[in-house]
């Protein structure tokens, strides 16, 4: 009776160890380890590096593949008043158009 006494209990203790070590709040795989304050400068010159980057980013330099910016073509002429207002009434009577002969959902749905 002994013997089998020892062995629960010594059951018991290995599963309960095993559990606060996994609740350990210590550095490793679980959380990285702390470092060390940055300093203002350290922090002033990170700032200044992502600023620099972004800008090239922006400005259509630092893309993977090439320069990113369309410099030429179609895309490059601005729209006049008129041809806006063309465009708007286009649209608009298009829209119109579809309203009035409907979207097709009720020839889908058999309404």
């Amino acid at each position: 009776m002994l013997k089998i006494v020892l062995a629960v209990t010594a059951a018991a203790v290995a599963l309960l160890t095993t559990h606060v070590y996994a609740q350990s709040d210590s550095a490793g795989e679980g959380r990285a380890a702390t470092s060390k304050p940055a300093t203002k400068d350290e922090k002033a010159a990170a700032r200044k590096k992502r600023q620099a980057t972004s800008k090239e980013v922006s400005h259509g330099k630092g893309s993977m593949d090439s320069d990113n910016r369309t410099t030429s073509g179609p895309s490059t002429k601005k729209a006049s008043a008129d041809e806006k207002a063309a465009a708007k009434s286009k649209r608009k009577a298009e829209g119109a158009a579809t309203t009035k002969s409907g979207s097709g959902t009720e020839a889908a749905t058999g309404k």
